[in-house]
């Protein structure tokens, strides 16, 4: 080779050698800036010091957990995968010491303490800290995984693949939303489990009233599924399941007209309506006081057109018990109001009781 060849090769050598040094320091600063920003140093802690911080008797392990569980090993398992989200805790700074709350599955877990011990610049301009934990407190009350579940009566709830029994029900409660209904007659209420005091996410199986297995969704820690009642399309299809006819649609139309102050007969057409009612409920006690308060007076100058009522449909009919049904009203009132047309809809879910030997409408939910 020539001294020029030799000289350009021992040259390349020391500007890749360099380029290495350059890149890993750049590599290794930005480990370092990055496992420093808060967050990130309070997940590396949690990672590398959370299990042993904790006491290993912290709570009793349930005994629906798997074989051979270890609060420490459960704690190091949940710091390594589980998603964590930090919060700063303002409320509780003081004097230099940051506080952030550590949540998993929006349950408060863990409240570090720590304060910046050294600041300074990487590469010259990231600014960074070195940071000491003061104060770690941990909120494991109910295990490290614990749920309440709620779920009808005849569904079967496992946990590790064993059956929950009544020891693990703390109450019942109605089915989402029918609390109106139940007031009066009986439709099927839920369970609500207590599962608490474990160290591993468990395997939950829940099962229908014909051994299907259910879908779920976990929110926080809760868990809560409503029974799936019977749902037809028309009311020929509910009338298998009615134990008498009622015309839904005069009812909404009379509904309708009262509202604004259209339909005949004292009170202003409320005695036509309310032996379709039951005094008890809320939509009782509003379509009264419709007649006595001052608004019905203030209903805008109209008259009806004819026909007056146009695009009138029943559907989405849901059966709840013998006793008990929903259905969605639709109508569409047709009026002139300052010489000009207009349209007064009605489009809601009616809720209905068969009661006192015929049936109720109890409860109003718009569409």
């Amino acid at each position: 080779m020539s001294k020029y060849k030799k000289s350009l090769i021992i040259f390349s050598i020391i500007i890749l050698a360099l380029v290495s040094i350059f890149l890993i320091y750049t590599y290794r600063s930005l480990v370092i800036y990055e496992r420093n920003l808060v967050d990130n140093y309070i997940g590396y802690y949690l990672k590398k010091e959370g299990a042993n911080k904790i006491d290993e008797n912290l709570f009793a392990i349930s005994k629906l957990e798997k074989e051979n569980a270890n609060i420490k090993d459960g704690l190091k398992e949940l710091y390594k995968n589980a998603t964590l989200e930090y919060q700063e805790n303002k409320k509780l700074e003081q004097d230099g010491i940051y506080v952030y709350d550590v949540y998993y599955q929006d349950n408060l877990i863990n409240r570090v303490s720590l304060k910046s011990t050294k600041q300074y610049k990487i590469m010259g301009i990231l600014n960074s800290n070195e940071w000491e934990i003061t104060e770690f407190n941990s909120y494991f009350d109910e295990g490290i995984y614990n749920y309440n579940i709620s779920i009808p009566l005849n569904y079967k709830l496992y946990i590790n693949n064993n059956l929950i029994g009544d020891e693990y029900v703390i109450g019942s409660k109605d089915v989402d939303n029918l609390e109106e209904l139940t007031k009066f007659v009986s439709i099927d209420k839920k369970n609500i489990y207590k599962i608490d005091n474990l160290v591993y996410e468990p395997d939950i199986k829940i099962l229908d009233e014909n051994a299907k297995e259910v879908d779920f969704k976990i929110e926080g820690n809760n868990i809560e599924i409503n029974k799936e009642f019977i749902k037809v399309t028309t009311l020929e299809e509910a009338k298998k399941y009615l134990k008498e006819d009622i015309d839904i649609l005069d009812l909404a139309r009379n509904y309708s007209l009262y509202l604004t102050d259209d339909l005949n007969g004292s009170a202003h057409g409320l005695y036509k309506l309310l032996p379709f009612m039951l005094e008890g409920t809320d939509l009782y006690d509003r379509t009264i006081s419709w007649s006595k308060g001052p608004d019905i007076y203030m209903v805008s100058d109209h008259t009806l057109k004819n026909p007056t009522f146009t695009n009138e449909s029943l559907k989405n009919f849901t059966i709840y018990s013998e006793n008990a049904f929903s259905v969605e009203v639709h109508l569409e009132k047709n009026m002139v109001v300052s010489y000009k047309d207009k349209k007064d809809i009605l489009n809601d879910k009616l809720y209905f009781i068969y009661y006192n030997n015929g049936y109720k409408w109890v409860k109003e939910e718009a569409i």
